[in-house]
C-alpha cells in the first residue's frame, strides 16, 4: 500500500488508513513510538505498563513486613509528612 507525505505547518505528516490502525490496535489518542532503523520508519503503539502488570510478577513474599518496617508502620506523623 503506498501512502502520500503531505505538509502540514513545518511538519511532514502521514495518515494511517484505518483498516491499518484496526490491524496494529491503533486509533485516534493512541501514543506511538517512532524510531528509524535500516532508513525504514517505524511506529509502534507504546504500551502504558499497569500497576496490576508491575505487580503480577511479584510473590507474596515480597510485600511481607520486615522487623524494620514493622517498628515504623504503625508511627504517627513526625514532621510535614501529610
Amino acid at each position: 500500500m503506498d501512502i502520500i507525505v503531505r505538509k502540514s505547518g513545518g511538519a511532514e505528516i502521514v495518515s494511517i488508513p484505518k483498516a491499518i490502525g484496526k490491524a496494529a490496535g491503533i486509533k485516534a489518542g493512541t501514543v506511538l513510538s517512532l524510531s528509524v532503523k535500516d532508513n525504514q520508519i517505524i511506529l509502534s503503539p507504546k504500551h502504558s505498563t499497569t500497576v496490576e502488570e508491575l505487580l503480577a510478577g511479584c510473590s507474596p513474599e515480597m510485600f511481607a513486613l520486615t522487623d524494620e518496617d514493622k517498628q515504623w508502620v504503625g508511627d504517627s506523623p513526625k514532621g510535614l509528612e501529610l
